[in-house]
């Protein structure tokens, strides 16, 4: 998909709770490069982040490989945040909805780019109802008019998912 990897600052803007399990897996999958990585750590510093964070911000572009094992010690020293690849993967449909949805002017097909992340990610139940080739539930007219309804349907959903794991931490 042509629109990843998303923006560092952007992904702060939406997400500032993502851990650094979540981080490493957007990395890894492609939602986020390098240089994304660096600059939402920037976004986040304070002065109780761990000097890993701040090694990861003063980085060179270049510093591909040591971003990538100072990323892998903060998980490590953070272990009650490791979770599923299947858990850790939420944000980054989040994200990338949220991105289509917010620039679907931009593209000529956004729905065209929503297909491609649907398979990309092994075909996610969540994102199937703005899936134009899925079949509508018996009774149910599909339009774009509705895409769009279930888009922001599935965005809400989302928000209010992180809303109430963030109150559980």
């Amino acid at each position: 998909m042509n629109l990843l990897p998303l923006n560092g600052n952007y992904i702060f803007s939406k997400t500032p709770w993502l851990n650094w399990s979540q981080l490493n897996v957007g990395l890894k999958k492609g939602f986020i490069n390098e240089q994304g990585i660096s600059d939402y750590i920037c976004n986040g510093l304070t002065k109780t982040s761990p000097p890993e964070a701040y090694e990861i911000a003063t980085l060179n572009a270049t510093e591909h490989q040591l971003l990538r094992e100072l990323l892998q010690t903060l998980i490590n020293k953070d272990s009650h945040q490791v979770e599923s690849e299947e858990e850790a993967i939420k944000p980054w449909i989040y994200l990338t909805l949220s991105y289509l949805y917010e620039n679907k002017d931009l593209s000529k097909d956004p729905f065209e780019s929503i297909e491609e992340l649907y398979a990309d990610l092994d075909y996610p139940e969540e994102i199937a109802p703005i899936v134009r080739y899925m079949p509508l539930p018996e009774g149910v007219v599909g339009s774009e008019e509705q895409l769009y309804e279930n888009w922001k349907t599935i965005l809400s959903n989302y928000e209010d998912y992180f809303q109430n794991r963030l109150k559980q931490h």
